[in-house]
């Protein structure tokens, strides 16, 4: 069982989350020595290939990963080394960074948020974050994939690890009928999305993915990835309306325009995205089984 944090959300200042963090286990070794790995411009298909074959579990999800929807991929891939051959590193990692999350928070119950209806937003957001990245020509597609599937993340690090805090969160959400990041400014100091780039920076997550996390609800104030953080606020936006919206708390009202002009789009034209989207989604959905 997870250990509860002896501190409230309450307390916390954003410039404590490092420290906070530290008491939080992290990933298991072989993704850590996984993302190293990746991280090294010499490395090889065959080292690749031979870390991730000391996890058989690990192979297989990775595998159903990469021969899922997302990547549209005609023929089966059947080996880690093809899948790094066919598709690169950019998406195998971003299949192990999705695999290391869903096992992290594997068995979450559903007592305090739907878990089921949370990966279906995350999954749905990923799959739109995918489209549109495609659509305005961004070039960081798999960056968009991996932040749109994990930009609330730090929402089950609150589950998990403050639960109590996250009882009065879930509650004052639906009494008073807000959005779950306005429910968290009313509340405490520090939010879903802070929660969410410290994890993830303590895990070694690649930066453009730390930063798309930590402002995917404020994309003008990102200045490293305005991109990917606008592409993670407009998924989460459509994803309500598309009939998949995030557990727990109401709809946000508006998009922030801030991100419709970073990404060079209207709201009209997110509109006739909607059949190519709502068509990948069919698909997409096939890694709930992975969670």
């Amino acid at each position: 069982m997870p250990q509860v944090s002896s501190k409230s959300l309450l307390d916390i200042h954003p410039r404590e989350l490092k420290g906070i963090v530290k008491d939080i286990p992290t990933l298991p070794v072989i993704y850590q020595e996984l993302f190293q790995k990746m991280q090294d411009p010499n490395a090889s298909v065959p080292q690749i290939a031979a870390i991730i074959a000391q996890d058989q579990a690990l192979t297989a999800k990775i595998l159903h990963l990469v021969n899922s929807a997302f990547y549209g991929f005609n023929k089966e891939i059947r080996t880690i080394s093809r899948a790094v051959v066919i598709l690169g590193f950019q998406s195998v990692r971003s299949a192990a960074l999705a695999v290391s999350v869903f096992d992290y928070f594997s068995g979450e119950d559903s007592s305090q948020l739907d878990m089921t209806q949370f990966w279906q937003h995350s999954i749905a957001c990923a799959s739109i974050c995918k489209i549109l990245a495609a659509e305005t020509r961004i070039n960081q597609q798999e960056e968009a994939f991996v932040v749109g599937l994990l930009h609330d993340t730090g929402k089950l690090i609150e589950k998990r690890y403050f639960s109590n805090d996250f009882e009065e969160l879930v509650q004052a959400a639906q009494e008073q009928q807000m959005t779950w990041f306005d429910t968290e400014k009313a509340l405490f100091q520090i939010n879903h999305a802070t929660i969410g780039k410290a994890i993830f920076r303590a895990w070694g997550f690649p930066p453009s993915v730390v930063d798309a996390v930590q402002f995917h609800h404020a994309p003008d104030s990102a200045t490293k990835y305005p991109q990917l953080s606008a592409l993670a606020h407009l998924a989460d936006y459509m994803a309500y309306p598309l009939g998949y919206p995030a557990p727990g708390s109401q709809a946000p009202t508006e998009c922030s325009p801030a991100a419709l002009k970073i990404l060079g789009l209207t709201l009209e034209d997110c509109h006739l995205l909607i059949p190519k989207i709502e068509e990948d989604l069919d698909g997409a959905m096939e890694i709930l089984k992975l969670v």
